[in-house]
């Protein structure tokens, strides 16, 4: 990942904002008490696992940033 260029990283970084769009509604249905958090369990595992690579993926291109 770190041989990654900016362009590849600001795609990544899309496709990962898509994916999560994806299960917005899961937060909905939690809010309005049609659903629980243990209901979505995986699901929310797995947005938190791309939301923590998407930090990743910007910390490097602060990383880049800095080093221009």
């Amino acid at each position: 990942m770190d041989n990654m260029t900016r362009e590849q990283i600001e795609a990544e970084i899309r496709a990962l904002d898509a994916l999560m769009r994806e299960k917005d509604y899961i937060g909905i249905k939690i809010a309005m008490g049609r659903a629980t958090v243990e209901e979505y369990a995986e699901e929310i595992a797995e947005s938190d696992r791309m939301a923590a690579k998407k930090n990743e993926l910007i910390a490097m291109l602060k990383q880049m940033d800095e080093e221009e």
